[in-house]
């Protein structure tokens, strides 16, 4: 169910503080220089603020709205042999760059159209947006622009492109940025009803994505910030795809999420939050599935989060007959 949790201007720059401590203490790759500061980061645009009215208190969502003629649909692949158009291994960034919302060939991209385009499109909250550019900046340094693949490259492995994704392989398996049809039509036939998936439904298929990554990785860690980053790619289509239903006011539909990873484009039925994701709301969704699984993520991650560890059971607490203890 969407929070009706209106953060205020104190909250919002403990947040942001909170943030920077987790960035510096996650990613050991981040830690061996000073966090730079990218040049975007006040550059413009923030998320509009909900403010509720006595008629209209809890935020719900609305249609978006925008030029169809300016943000026509045509969809890339990416090109890894001629590089005419680059894509990422995820279908939100992608489902930007089919509509027009930054440059369709998925190159030389600015770090501020990036979120800004998030922010329009998703209304992702400022801080999920630092989550991901911070690092993608830090880790590409001198870079002002970036291309889509990058968000697969080998510098960002363990930090923003995480093993055990939904839909696509680990890097050291196979391919990590194209869609693999397999793995989606898993995903969807976890829903126990065939038209919606609830986060106890793709914390199931996460468990198996774990188990399948594990035994075929010839390099296998999942510390607290990879468990972090696989759960989010779940959680993230709960938080903007997720729409009034039988489930509550964020019911993921199966349709949707179809389309979104198949043709990387808006839902028919997509409508826009009225109060922007901030990560409070997708770290309260990944702590549920966490604990349908039975695990538990350290914050802020702690000191040697790299070190091969393995912080998820291979057993599932829903996988244990009732009254089985380990």
């Amino acid at each position: 169910m969407a929070s009706s949790f209106l953060p205020s201007k104190s909250l919002f720059v403990v947040a942001f503080s909170l943030l920077a401590f987790r960035l510096t203490t996650a990613w050991p790759s981040i830690n061996q220089q000073p966090l730079a500061s990218p040049p975007w980061a006040n550059d413009h645009g923030h998320n509009e603020l909900f403010i509720p009215t006595p008629d209209h208190i809890i935020p719900g969502k609305k249609p978006l709205h925008f030029d169809q003629k300016r943000h026509y649909y045509e969809q890339h692949h990416n090109d890894a042999v001629h590089a005419t158009y680059k894509r990422a291994p995820c279908p939100a960034l992608n489902t930007l760059a089919n509509r027009g919302f930054i440059p369709r060939s998925g190159k030389n991209i600015t770090y501020e159209n990036l979120a800004q385009a998030a922010r329009d499109v998703y209304n992702f909250g400022d801080d999920n947006i630092m989550v991901v550019l911070v690092p993608a900046f830090a880790l590409h340094p001198n870079a002002t622009h970036i291309d889509l693949d990058q968000f697969a490259d080998e510098k960002v492995q363990h930090a923003i492109n995480c093993p055990a994704a939904p839909t696509r392989l680990d890097r050291d398996i196979g391919n990590n940025i194209d869609l693999n049809t397999t793995l989606l039509d898993s995903l969807l036939a976890f829903s126990k009803d065939g038209e919606t998936l609830t986060l106890e439904d793709m914390a199931e298929h996460h468990h198996l994505r774990h188990n399948q990554s594990r035994a075929e990785s010839k390099s296998w860690q999942f510390g607290n910030s990879d468990a972090t980053c696989a759960l989010a790619q779940y959680t993230n289509l709960v938080g903007v795809l997720g729409r009034n239903g039988k489930h509550g006011l964020l019911t993921l539909y199966v349709e949707d999420v179809k389309k979104f990873y198949l043709q990387e484009d808006l839902p028919d039925a997509y409508q826009r939050r009225e109060l922007p994701y901030y990560a409070i709301e997708a770290t309260s969704l990944i702590d549920r599935m966490t604990h349908h699984i039975g695990f538990q993520i350290l914050r802020p991650f702690p000191p040697g989060d790299h070190d091969g560890r393995d912080i998820e059971p291979l057993q599932a607490a829903y996988e244990k007959k009732p009254g089985c203890v380990d």
